[in-house]
């Protein structure tokens, strides 16, 4: 099967967010272990959020085996290859035409072009959803094109189903085989990607109420210079508190984590920082939020007052306070993220086996017939 996926936000490695990498991991396998020829492009006039090229130092740590830049696209190899263009809507119309694929697979920015483009060149769309953000209005639109949905969690897939009448595949974002290092007990309490819709103020609060523990901040979205300023300010009055720029080995931070924070303010569809921790036997402390309760599992806790510090300390101290209770919650964390829907073979295979059902990108079948009625009444006016 020939697959490409393409999204005005650069894939990775030129971004290195939970949903840029989870596309990867997909990827890769589809490529390595299926058979699949893929190719991934993005906007390189992409302003939305910050990203870069990497950088040689870390191809290694990116799986990435080589960078080429030829008339003005970049394009790395990372098992397969990725591009970012000029001009990204205007060349996109070429490139399908060009690779001709099976599938086009649109993810969060520029959904709308990209099934547009595809479906003008009569591409079968899927539009894998891992934003709970995603306008009601374009989901209709895109269920009555005839796109299929597959979505990072159940929670999604009940809103798809809720707002278009469409059911929808669920895959799980799927980890790497091994990060190859285990949690720390004695290590930091860590929160990744210090934004405020990812609760940045609430884990503040807290490390404030807990002068005596250690916290570790760390870059995920790349922060643009007015907020990382705004940020190095606020930790100047928390010495218990450690920042790290982005650091592509997520495996540097699991080995020094303790307990991971997870407190979102906004709903979360997936969270796949949770089983990347809990991957390594850390366990994490949540948001009850979205799909953030699926990711999380037995393996941590879920605060349902996420905008309450109190509660999230509340929660540490009753764990990092008790070390049976630690360890317990530990094993299940590894018990949890070793489940099969978190394997890249089981993703590839649903993705697959999706892919390749015709019913999957038929309309729904009330969208169909209001869809009919408008045309006769048209033709009646």
């Amino acid at each position: 099967m020939k697959i490409l996926y393409a999204s005005e936000r650069p894939p990775y490695p030129f971004f290195l967010g939970g949903a840029a990498r989870s596309a990867h991991y997909l990827m890769a396998i589809l490529a390595r272990g299926f058979g699949a020829q893929v190719l991934a492009v993005g906007s390189r006039d992409f302003a939305g959020t910050a990203w870069a090229a990497p950088a040689p130092q870390d191809h290694v740590a990116l799986d990435v085996s080589a960078v080429e830049e030829r008339d003005g696209v970049t394009t790395a190899i990372c098992g397969y290859p990725v591009r970012v263009l000029p001009g990204f809507a205007q060349a996109l119309p070429q490139v399908i035409a060009g690779f001709a694929p099976d599938v086009v697979w649109a993810q969060l920015d520029g959904i709308e072009g990209v099934t547009r483009a595809a479906r003008q060149a009569g591409r079968r769309v899927v539009v894998y959803l891992r934003d709970a953000e995603d306008p009601p209005a374009l989901l209709r639109t895109l269920a009555a094109q005839g796109c299929g949905f597959v979505c990072n969690s159940s929670f999604m897939a009940g809103r798809v189903q809720s707002l278009t009448g469409k059911a929808a595949g669920v895959i799980y974002p799927s980890l790497e085989a091994d990060f190859g290092v285990k949690g720390d007990p004695q290590g930091f309490l860590t929160m990744i990607n210090p934004h405020r819709v990812k609760g940045l103020d609430t884990f503040l609060d807290v490390a404030r109420r807990m002068p005596h523990e250690r916290f570790l901040l760390v870059e995920s979205w790349t922060l643009a210079p007015p907020a990382l300023a705004d940020l190095q300010a606020r930790l100047a009055a928390l010495p218990n508190v450690t920042f790290w720029r982005r650091v592509p080995d997520a495996g540097q931070i699991y080995r020094r984590t303790r307990l991971m924070l997870v407190p979102s303010v906004w709903e979360e569809a997936f969270g796949r920082v949770a089983i990347e921790a809990q991957s390594c036997g850390i366990p994490v402390i949540a948001s009850r939020r979205g799909g953030l309760q699926e990711s999380v599992g037995d393996g941590g806790l879920c605060i349902a007052e996420h905008l309450d510090p109190d509660a999230w300390v509340r929660a540490i101290a009753g764990i990092t306070g008790n070390a049976a209770r630690y360890d317990d919650l530990a094993a299940k964390a590894r018990a949890h993220a070793d489940r099969d829907d978190f394997k890249p073979q089981e993703a590839a295979r649903r993705f697959l086996a999706f892919c390749s059902e015709p019913a999957h990108f038929r309309r729904p079948l009330g969208l169909t017939l209001r869809a009919g009625l408008g045309r006769l009444l048209g033709r009646a006016a």
